[in-house]
């Protein structure tokens, strides 16, 4: 037994006395003392193992409304039916609610609840009037048994915790034990029967007396009660334990006279007829002495006929108390549920091992608290209340086994605070105006933001297909305007230029891009209902603005990627008092010492007569307490706009960190006439950081500890969203960076959504933030539009305790003197920028090229663009280098080699090996050197588009082959992982927090298809401490088990293993116990030993898809149509055939761009332009495993019409989800990270359905809806896709009888598919090479009709009117040079004349880009090059050419 970690829960010099007290006890206490100090360390893990319920199945019981919140819940069965009271306070907050009433619900398992009402209620008057929130009696207390509740002389009890004052629980007034009762029904059948008792099956009003049970001001109260009492249960105890028949464990507050600390504990009472009832004199039997701590609402068990209960091999009494602890300073987390074990009921042992639930979700991230546990049928079902961070209160489940995912959800909550924030996303109408191509599909939509025109136009394998062009997006929207308010529209992101009328006012166009816009509408925006149009122009070659199309240019590098077109980012409608707090206006940031906070307050008055107010900072910790107390008075003229600067010191403060994300809350307020008019809620986390960039020991430090960076890098883009991100997206990206192991985050290249910097903060990870990639033009409203918005991006993202760089721009072309203003922008907006090299703050970057920053970071892409990766280490700790901005590997999903694994393998360049191989080369060089360096980012995450370029070989299937893209993501552009993200997950990711295993390859099923059973290497990607490895479906087959090294950068390697059947599995083990396993079934072998073990759920990771019974099983009805979504036809296991998807009935993006080529073949594969995908694993609950091996996906383009006679449908969809989870261990969580909608003929069906959640990873899944045909058509569509993209993999229709089967079409069609592969693309088949705008290139020549004839002239022939840009490609061996830039037409005319400066650049030449600034027409001009204010020469200056496009 280890002492060490035994712990009894008492109080001194108590138990001597309750010994003398309770003489008739003596030999029994004497006998259980024993066991009392002999609970096993197993013991005490074997009950862990035996409650712990780690998959959470949701919400199950939710108020409707905001103005009610629901708590502690009791569950009891009776008759085939499980019933459970709660307890219900109608209030918003903690004061304006009159208290608790008690309800019943029903379930028939457990899941599902219905409310049947209320059977406590408030009463006029009387002790309890307000307060009566009740928790039944006498409920069985054997774990793992019928939890039926029993009748004490024909009547049900029910404790409750009552009382008179008005509020949520004691806030007015103590609270006391009451007790209620209801007859029990004489007539009531025996259990077998099944029959129930009404009075307790129904919604009826109990019974109550009229007078506490129990009061603080008892007699004999004793100290731990004496200011509040709460919860109880009351358990008969057949065995008389303490000397009584019945027992009571309640919590209550009081103060310990020993220490003076106030909080709750739990104590016992003990009666023999339910009426009279003595407290223990040993109370309370348990507790924790910390100050504020709250230990309460134990829910006993009795554990003696547990299976591991034993002592010397006999059963001993052995209770479990299942209970919640609140404000521990040893959690992160406010509070959790727990348990505590003992054999005698008063000492009681903690456990000091992992909590059984604390917050983890967004309906429990305040608090996972007040347990219900019982056991039924094998699962573990453990009941508590779920509080969010908008105080919405309601009923959660926990289960020892995965389930599936509740349909409850708390309502929307509702909006608080002093300024209103309104969103405005939902119910837009947009419509394309102008375009630069044929618009493909509708031209005019009703959607949500945020929204993207330019969904798939960028993947059609054209060097620049992206739309440009404008949008109007109009809505109507309600606002009761009041007096003394201001409305403001606040645009997160627009593409690319926002005009915006409202109510037939019309403000100046305004370039917003992708940062912020705030406009004032107080004046034009009406009481009532409200017209809002915004136009949107994303036009080609922009030039004023950091943010541009990479296609636009024939200047290699221009850009990288596309820009969105359209409203991709939210809207709100903000309604404030006319003295308020200004966007991003509050500043705060601490010193290097941390011990001192600064906080910077913007404030504005828009009111029309002097303001005299109060600026006020409360700066509070994350439990909601002050740390302290900022207040300055002020005095604002009209119109005025001052800066109110604050400080303070702090003590001891939590430093944030990626081990420990811990962020204050400042709550910044205006106070006018001592009332709160404003109000605004900044996270902020107090570090500390430092680069070490010319010591002996280089690195990166924060809070004085080096830190190794380990980030990547990530766009912001999915296939048919581009970069218009939902809320879940965003938070889907960052879970799957998470789950990948990295540790920081860049921002590639500009600005992203600001939810990202918030989830950064959040969650831990360094963020890298970036304004723009390789855009320089010499012109004033570019340098000024630069400013302007690289202003707002510093003002929205300073205060993140994530940001550690700011990142100025990606290869950088900026001037070095216009970099160098910039920057002392940056460190006069923020004064935690390092203001020399080696001081402590954040550096300013530019990356992989420029000069004028503090630090231009290199590139180091060794052994992808040529060269060797072997010497990565010794490279990365080069003073020049340390910190390493990209490094990464093309590979083709499913393009795979044969060469030995390790070997950097040259013959398939692109293929997933070599790209892992090079990957894990990298990561192992660097682990090696983490000591010496600052870090590195993985380029790219994900995919994304990348016009200009020519690369198309995302995947080996010409199906998939579209682009340009940037194909070196971890992600497919459609978020399939690649191996090489499991690479960095059996890396960097904990096996304790997240088990895994992976077989390489998930997309090489086909490996022995070919060539039949021979030896070969496989190699396995896991963080676990070993794996096993099998060729069968049981272990029959084994291939030997593998140890990991854990050394960073390796794998374990299986090397001429003979593989003769088509199952490898593996199985993952930590501390001896399999906590993972991967499945891959293999083409073209012998069918494995124990295969049909693969049909049975998996005995080391359960998933919901276990639950299902005949899943595939027909329904009574007159089935039309079963269609294999994604899949050539097929026959299930009832005989039933699935006909082929030949894309008669369905259509995805390339239905809408396919060419008109007449090779069916060919025409087919463009209609399913990555839209398709399969997978090679056993199918969970089903055995029919190939209906759902194969799918469709896509978002709001992918759509299913079968043509039907009007009338009443029930449809049959069926999904699995096919990469979330593989390999996969016990702890995965995946959920959210796939969502999306169904409609059917527009409206939606299924709503925000996430199949892991539901289903797990490979599990099938079955939803029937009913579906009225109107028109003669019905439509499946995907209208709304949150997260991910939508998946389906078959649709079966019933119809009413008459209708005929709808016609199949041809089969064989996904098989053709499927095997037309090539490694890359052939030229014949890429786009032209040339540029979507040629550019035309005119040398210098001398003005022979000039009088000083050194001069520098082109003359140059635009062919069309517009504004053009130009890039002079010089060299300038000298100092820069500010020259006079003129533009002459024919009649001497000059139509530009301003000036430029020529920066240095010796040796080589360089691109130098501006504009003409204006449109010029067609026609013959001559531009000039001067000395300002002359007609001389430039000296020292050399011009190749000058390139106009």
């Amino acid at each position: 037994m280890n002492m060490s970690s035994f712990t009894i829960v008492r109080y001194p010099n108590q138990y001597s006395q309750d010994m003398k007290k309770i003489t008739t006890l003596i030999l029994a206490f004497c006998s259980l003392l024993t066991y009392a100090q002999n609970i096993s360390d197993d013991t005490m893990r074997g009950i862990y193992e035996e409650v712990k319920s780690p998959y959470k199945y949701g919400m199950v019981i939710a108020p409707a409304d905001n103005g009610h919140k629901i708590d502690c819940p009791t569950v009891y069965r009776e008759g085939n039916k499980w019933y459970m009271t709660y307890v219900v306070y109608n209030g918003s907050n903690g004061t304006d609610g009159r208290g608790y009433t008690t309800w019943l619900a029903e379930s028939d398992n457990l899941l599902e609840w219905r409310t049947l009402g209320c059977i406590l209620d408030y009463k006029a008057s009387g002790w309890d009037m307000n307060q009566r929130g009740g928790f039944p009696s006498l409920v069985s207390w054997q774990w793992n048994g019928d939890y039926r509740m029993s009748a004490y002389k024909n009547r049900y009890w029910m404790t409750y915790l009552g009382g008179e004052g008005t509020g949520y629980e004691g806030v007015r007034a103590p609270l006391y034990i009451g007790q209620a009762w209801t007859d029990a029904n004489k007539k009531r059948q025996n259990s077998v029967s099944g029959e129930a008792d009404p009075a307790i099956t129904t919604a009826h009003e109990w019974q109550a007396l009229d007078k506490p049970l129990l009061h603080i001001n008892d007699k004999d109260a004793q100290w731990w009660e004496k200011l509040i009492q709460y919860k109880s249960y009351v358990y008969e105890d057949k065995h008389r334990t303490l000397g009584k028949r019945f027992v009571m464990f309640y919590n209550a507050g009081g103060v310990n006279p020993e220490n003076n600390h106030k909080a709750e504990r739990i104590g016992i009472a003990l009666s023999n007829d339910m009426k009279k009832w003595q407290r223990y004199e040993g109370n309370p039997v348990f507790a924790q002495e910390v100050q504020g701590i709250i230990t309460g609402d134990a829910q006993i068990a009795d554990f003696t006929d547990w299976q591991g209960n034993s002592v010397d091999g006999k059963k001993t009494p052995l209770y479990v108390m299942f209970y919640f602890s609140a404000f521990d300073p040893q959690r992160k987390y406010n509070a959790f549920n727990t348990f505590a074990v003992s054999r005698d009921l008063v000492n009681w042992q903690k456990w000091e091992g992992a909590d059984l639930v604390y917050p983890t979700k967004d309906y429990d991230e305040m608090f996972a608290h007040k347990s219900y546990v019982l056991k039924h049928d094998g699962v573990v079902y453990h009941f508590y209340c779920a509080v969010n961070n908008a105080n919405q209160r309601g009923i959660a489940l926990a289960t020892s086994k995965p389930m599936g995912k509740s349909a409850v959800t708390f309502p929307a909550p509702e909006r608080k605070g002093k300024r209103q924030i309104t969103s405005l996303n939902d119910n837009w109408h947009t419509r394309l105006i102008t375009t630069n191509t044929e618009a493909v599909g509708e031209k005019s939509a009703n959607v949500n933001i945020p929204h993207n025109w330019d969904d798939y136009y960028g993947y059609r394998q054209l060097k620049h297909g992206n739309l440009h062009g404008s949008a109007v997006y109009e809505k109507t929207f309600a606002c009761e305007k009041k007096q003394g308010k201001r409305y403001f529209l606040f645009f997160e992101g627009v593409g690319s230029y926002a005009t915006v009328t409202l109510n037939g006012h019309t403000w100046p166009k305004q370039s917003v891009g992708r940062t912020t816009w705030t406009l004032d509408i107080t004046d034009h925006v009406r009481d009532g209902q409200n017209n809002l149009s915004v136009l949107c122009d994303h036009p080609e070659l922009i030039t004023d603005m950091p943010w541009v199309c990479g296609g636009c240019s024939s200047e290699w590098g221009f850009s990288e990627g596309s820009q969105p077109l359209g409203i991709y980012r939210p809207v709100s409608l903000v309604e404030t008092d006319e003295v308020r707090i200004e966007p991003f206006g509050v500043h705060v940031w601490n010193n290097n010492a941390c011990d001192t906070v600064y906080i910077n307050n913007e404030v504005k008055n828009y009111g029309t007569t002097t303001a005299e107010f109060e600026v006020v900072n409360n700066f509070n910790l994350a439990s909601g307490k002050r740390a302290f107390r900022l207040t300055t008075k002020v005095t604002l003229q009209p119109g005025e706009t001052r800066i109110i600067s604050q400080k303070s010191a702090i003590s001891n403060a939590m430093r944030w960190s990626p081990a420990d994300p811990y962020l204050y809350n400042v709550v910044s307020m205006i106070k006018r006439e001592g009332k709160t008019t404003d109000q605004v809620v900044t996270p902020y986390g107090i570090r500390s950081i430092q680069y070490v960039r010319k010591n002996a020991a280089p690195g990166f430090f924060m809070n004085g500890e080096r830190t190794f960076i380990n980030g990547t890098c990530e766009y912001e883009h999915l296939l048919g969203g581009g970069h218009a991100f939902s809320p879940e997206q965003i938070a889907s990206r960052i879970k799957l960076i998470q789950q990948a192991g990295f540790n920081a985050y860049r921002e590639a290249h500009q600005p992203h959504n600001l939810l990202y910097q918030d989830l950064l903060d959040s969650k831990g990870i360094l963020f890298w933030s970036q304004f723009s990639a390789h855009i320089w033009y010499d012109t004033p409203q570019f340098r000024e539009n630069f400013k302007r918005h690289m202003r707002q991006w510093i003002k929205e993202r300073r205060n993140s305790p994530s940001v550690i760089m700011w990142g100025l721009q990606n290869e950088s072309t900026l001037p070095k003197a216009f970099a160098e203003e910039c920057c002392a922008i940056i460190r006069e907006m923020d004064p935690t920028c390092a203001m020399s090299e080696e001081q402590p703050g954040r550096l300013i970057t530019t990356c992989n090229g420029g000069e004028g920053s503090d630090w231009n970071v290199i590139q180091n892409w060794s052994g992808t663009y040529g060269g060797t990766a072997l010497n990565y280490n010794n490279e990365m700790k080069r003073p020049d280098q340390l910190l390493n901005g990209e490094y990464g590997a093309w590979r083709t999903v499913g393009l795979h080699s044969e060469a030995p694994l390790d070997s950097l393998r040259k013959e398939k360049a692109y293929s997933e090996e070599r790209a892992t191989d090079l990957m894990e080369t990298k990561v192992r060089l660097a682990e090696e050197v983490k000591d010496s360096i600052c870090g590195h980012y993985q380029w790219i995450f994900a995919t994304h588009d990348n016009p200009g370029r020519v690369q198309p070989d995302e995947a080996y299937r010409m199906t998939d082959k579209i682009g340009p893209i940037n194909y070196k993501g971890l992600l497919t552009v459609w978020e399939q992982p690649a191996d090489m993200y499991f690479m960095y997950r059996a890396n960097y990711v904990s096996p304790d927090e997240d088990p895994m295993v992976y077989i390489n390859s998930h997309t090489w099923a086909d490996r022995f298809k070919t060539t039949g059973p021979r030896r070969t290497d496989i190699a396995v990607y896991s963080n676990c401490d070993s794996v096993m490895l099998y060729n069968s479906g049981n272990d029959k087959v084994y291939l030997g088990r593998k140890r990991n090294a854990r050394k960073p950068g390796t794998h374990m390697l299986w090397e001429h293993r003979m593989v003769k059947y088509n199952v490898l599995r593996a199985v993952g083990y930590r501390h001896g116990k399999a906590v993972a396993e991967d499945v891959i079934i293999l083409e073209g072998l012998e069918q494995a030993p124990g295969f049909d073990r693969l049909y049975s759920p998996s005995a080391v990771v359960p998933v919901p898809a276990d639950n299902n019974r005949e899943l595939l099983k027909p329904s009574a009805g007159n089935y039309v149509l079963r269609l294999n979504c994604g899949g050539d036809s097929y026959t299930d296991t009832y005989g039933n055939k699935w006909m082929c998807d030949d894309m008669t009935y369905s259509r995805s993006w390339g239905d809408f761009f396919a060419n008109n080529d007449t090779v069916q073949s060919v025409l087919n594969i463009q209609k399913a332009k990555a839209s398709q995908a399969s997978v090679s694993v056993p199918i969970h609950g089903t055995r029919d495993w190939s209906l759902f091996q194969t799918f469709r996906y896509g978002r709001h383009r992918l759509q299913y019409e079968f043509p039907l006679p009007d009338g009443t449908y029930q449809v049959e969809l069926y999904f699995a989800e096919p990469w979330l989870g593989i390999g996969g261990g016990i702890k995965g969580d995946y959920e959210g990270q796939r969502m999306f909608s169904v409609a059917a003929n527009g409206k939606t069906v299924i709503r925000d359905l996430d199949v892991w959640a539901e289903a797990g990873h490979a599990g099938a899944l079955k939803k029937t809806v009913t579906v009225d045909v109107k028109g003669g058509k019905l439509n499946l569509s995907f209208p709304e896709v949150k997260a991910g993209e939508a998946i389906i993999s078959a649709i079966a229709i019933i119809a009413p009888e008459g209708v005929k089967p709808l016609p199949a079409g041809k089969d064989g069609v996904w098989k053709a598919i499927e095997a037309d592969r090539v490694e890359r693309l052939p030229k014949t088949m890429l786009p032209a090479d040339e540029e979507a705008f040629p550019a035309s290139q005119y040398k210098p020549q001398k003005n022979l009709k000039a009088r000083d004839k050194s001069e520098t002239m082109f003359l140059i022939t635009p062919g069309v009117a517009r504004e053009y840009a130009l890039r002079f490609r010089y060299r300038n061996e000298g100092e820069p040079v500010t020259v006079q830039m003129r533009i002459i037409d024919e009649k001497g005319i000059v139509l530009v004349d301003r000036e430029i400066l020529i920066p240095t650049q010796k040796k080589k030449f360089k691109l130098l880009s501006t504009t003409t600034g204006t449109q010029i027409n067609a026609g013959n001009y001559h531009l000039q090059l001067l000395q300002p204010g002359t007609k001389k020469t430039i000296k020292g200056v050399e011009f190749e050419f000058v390139e106009v496009q």
